[in-house]
């Protein structure tokens, strides 16, 4: 199997954000308008949920997310005074209101993305092996970008 070339990467690479950001949208109008969340609301809580006992420290919490602490804890305020999620000693944890919303929300989470996928073409086998090229991609180290050639 022969690699791909850094112009073919970029544009793979672009189509994918292209398509990320659509979705984020049509995500983002779905959720509002029927729970009051939006997309990045709707991961965090399902993070939650998929934790042990609905807790993970603030720290792990942000990692999974793939956002800084302290953008964690300005996403936290508003889901804390709604009573979602509850900060204790470090952890972050799910309320019960928190965790029925999430199960609402994924209903409609999972019919946009069904929408979405409906006219790929896609089947199970194909998703599967899509999930795993994403997973790896979401999980791969940074490699750093090349230097511009020195000056003299």
């Amino acid at each position: 199997m022969s690699r791909l070339t850094d112009a073919q990467a970029l544009r793979l690479g672009l189509a994918l954000a292209r398509a990320h950001a659509r979705q984020q949208q049509r995500l983002d109008d779905r959720l509002g308008m029927w729970h009051g969340l939006d997309a990045k609301d709707f991961l965090l809580l399902d993070a939650l949920t998929q934790a042990s006992h609905g807790r993970l420290p603030t720290l792990q919490l942000a990692q999974a997310l793939h956002i800084a602490p302290s953008a964690l804890v300005r996403q936290l305020m508003p889901l804390e005074k709604t009573g979602l999620v509850a900060r204790e000693a470090g952890a972050v944890l799910l309320r019960p209101a928190g965790r029925q919303l999430h199960a609402e929300a994924a209903q409609t989470v999972g019919a946009v993305c069904a929408k979405a996928w409906a006219g790929v073409g896609l089947d199970l086998c194909g998703a599967d092996a899509l999930q795993a090229q994403l997973d790896a991609v979401a999980g791969s180290a940074v490699i750093p970008t090349p230097s511009a050639a020195p000056v003299p």
